[in-house]
Parts: structure tokens; C-alpha cells; sequence
């Protein structure tokens, strides 16, 4: 049996633009801009022939025959592969699933890497990007995820599609800076892609929003136009502005709402994000607290 794992960063998006238009999946996606956090989706791979080839996918434990995402993935790589196999797919989740933290992308990607390495197919690194782009953007789980966590960082995303055809760029943020996110519990990304009337909004305001963040490529900036635009979206409830009140008050450099998730998340120096740790927890529970470090490496081996 030949083995591999792969560890990918979960990713905020602090705003979107939906891009749909190309009927190619490699070239649709979304526009925006958001950090890679240092907590991600561990994914480990074992496969080996088998004349009773199958596949069987774990997250944290439990059987998940609902990761669509994930299948996508292999059905793509199994048609490189000559002999049928017995794939086990297990993935780790150390972000919320279904909350916008890039859980899927982050399953995706990772199981992409781990199943070249444990193959031994040999697909350059964009191959195995484009892969795991496209598996989102065909089971509708997300849009720009991918790419950006394959760069680590804050990342701004200025074109939609796989590598081959997006273009982004990274904000430098001090290694002071924390994220800390407080989750409220999932927003199902499937139905909110089907919302015209959000996708109407999401168009104009993302738009506007990334135009002011590439004149002023700053995390303040970037924390600034988010909340801009959740504000204008229409997804924020009484609970999730509380959240963001709570963070602001503890000394926050901003906060917002986590796109597409019923969630917030902050950026804090160092010295501040207990404090609004601490802030989050008289309103949420301890497991709907985290706090994460921008993660610079992006998605690898491990």
C-alpha cells in the first residue's frame, strides 16, 4: 500500500465577486481577497490494485460519502491511473466545515498532492492546482479558494480561474498580526451560489471593493473594505454584528463577516487577540473560538 499526506491552510475570503461567465470550468472562479490561516485540513492517502477497486473517505473519523469535492478530485486523477484501485481518504479539519473556511478546497487540494505523490504520476504543481479547481467549481463548493491556498498568505485574487488563467498577488502582513474567528455554525455555499439577487450584489460591491484594496494593498485596507461589503450584501444578522461590535471594542484592527459562513473573523496584534478572544467567548462557545496565524507556506507535502 503507498502512502502520502498533504496539509492545506483553511482560507478566509473577506470578499467576492462570483465570475460564472466562461463556460470552462478552469476559467471561472471569483474575485477577491483573504488570508490563509496556519490551521487547514490535514489529508492522508493510502491506495493500492485492487480487482474490487472503491474509495472510502473519512473527515475526522466519520464516514463521509457526502464529500462530493473530494470524489471529484479522484475521478479526475483515476483516469491517469491504468489499474483500478482501493483508495482511503482521510481527511483532518482543524477549521469548521461548511463555515467559509475553505474546508473543501482545502480536502480537494490536499487530496490532489497526496494522491500524485502516493501514484507517483508526476503532475507539476499547476496541474494539481487546476484539479482541485476544477472539482469546486464543478460540485459547487467554492469558487476561489484554491489558488490562493496553494500561495499562503493574504492574498488578493484579481482574475478568476486556475492558474493558468487567474492572477494574484499577496499583501505583506506584519508576522505580529493574529486571526481570530469566532463561529456561529455553516451557510451552506451550494444554495447562497444559486441567490441571483446576492449575486447581483456580490458583482457590484466586490468590484468596488477590489478596486479600493489594489490602490491601498494594506491589511487595514483589506479588513476595511470587507466589512464594507458585508454591510452591503445582506448577510448580516444581529448575532454576527455583535461579534464584530465585540472585536472592535477589544482593540481589533478590523473585523467582518467570514464570506460565505455564518462567522466572523478579526485581525489583532499579538498583544490584542487574547483580548478579543476573550470578547468572542462571552458570546460563543470555546469550540467556536479560534485564533490562527497567517500561514506563509501554503498548501505542501507533510
Amino acid at each position: 500500500m503507498q502512502k502520502a499526506s498533504a496539509f492545506v491552510p483553511g482560507h478566509i475570503s473577506g470578499f467576492f465577486q462570483i465570475c460564472d461567465e466562461p463556460p470552462e470550468p478552469e476559467r471561472k472562479g471569483s474575485r477577491g481577497a483573504g488570508p490563509n490561516l496556519n490551521l487547514g485540513v490535514r489529508t492522508e492517502v493510502a491506495v493500492e490494485p485492487s480487482d474490487s477497486p472503491g474509495i472510502e473517505i473519512t473527515i475526522n473519523g466519520r464516514a463521509a460519502p457526502e464529500a462530493q469535492t473530494t470524489k471529484a478530485v479522484i475521478t479526475q486523477i483515476m483516469r491517469m491511473v491504468p489499474e483500478p484501485m482501493w483508495i482511503v481518504i482521510k481527511h483532518i479539519s482543524q477549521v469548521p466545515i461548511g463555515a467559509g473556511y475553505g474546508a473543501s478546497g482545502a480536502g480537494a487540494l490536499g487530496t490532489a498532492l497526496a494522491l500524485n505523490e502516493a501514484l507517483n504520476l508526476n503532475l507539476e504543481y499547476n496541474q494539481i492546482t487546476t484539479l482541485a479547481h476544477v472539482a469546486e467549481v464543478m460540485c459547487d463548493t467554492g469558487r476561489g479558494d484554491v489558488v490562493p491556498q496553494t500561495l499562503g498568505g493574504l492574498v488578493i485574487s484579481r482574475e478568476p480561474g486556475a492558474p493558468a488563467y487567474g492572477d494574484w498577488s499577496q499583501i505583506r502582513v506584519p508576522d505580529e498580526v493574529r486571526v481570530v474567528c469566532g463561529t456561529l455554525g455553516p451557510l451552506p455555499t451550494r444554495g447562497v451560489l444559486k441567490d441571483r439577487g446576492l449575486l447581483e450584489r456580490s458583482e457590484k460591491f466586490g468590484g468596488s471593493a477590489l478596486k479600493a484594496l489594489v490602490k491601498n494593498p494594506t491589511p487595514q485596507e483589506f479588513m476595511r473594505v470587507s466589512r464594507k461589503f458585508a454591510e452591503r450584501l445582506g448577510l448580516l444578522d444581529d448575532e454576527l454584528c455583535a461579534l464584530i461590535e465585540a472585536a472592535l471594542a477589544a482593540g481589533a484592527i478590523g473585523a467582518s463577516q467570514v464570506m460565505i459562513g455564518r462567522a466572523v473573523f478579526a485581525f489583532a496584534r499579538a498583544a490584542e487577540a487574547e483580548g478579543v478572544r476573550r470578547a468572542f467567548l462571552e458570546l460563543l462557545k470555546p469550540n467556536e473560538v479560534m485564533v490562527a496565524d497567517i500561514d506563509r507556506a501554503g498548501a505542501r507535502l507533510c
